[in-house]
């Protein structure tokens, strides 16, 4: 199951970084629309990350396209996909039940067994 697959870590940046704040008003001022927070179209937001890492940012500020509520922020650092990042983990541990069943009642949503 994915979710199996998956764990939670906690990461120790080591120095401050530099995001693009996606949720910003004056965002829209760069062309930023809400479309960014929810697009399934990778190609479009994987050119913004793009253009974001040239101007010289570690990474975007974004709302999670799951919730409905646009209240939920999520933070993606950039960096290669094949290569580690370098950040060290603090800690890092299995999704634990218990988080499930809070995600589960929290939006609704159910995870199902492994077939």
């Amino acid at each position: 199951m994915e979710i199996q697959r998956r764990h939670l870590a906690k990461i120790e940046l080591g120095r401050p970084l530099s995001v693009a704040d996606c949720t910003a008003e004056n965002a829209r001022a760069w062309g930023i629309t809400a479309e960014i927070h929810s697009s399934p179209d990778y190609k479009s937001t994987q050119a913004w990350a793009s253009a974001f890492a040239q101007a010289g940012f570690d990474g975007i500020r974004y709302f999670l396209r799951h919730d409905p509520a646009q209240r939920l922020v999520g933070f993606a650092l950039f960096g290669s996909e094949s290569a580690p990042s370098g950040l060290p983990v603090a800690f890092s541990q299995p999704i634990e039940k218990d988080l499930l069943r809070q995600v589960e009642d929290r939006f609704g949503l159910r995870v199902k067994p492994a077939l």
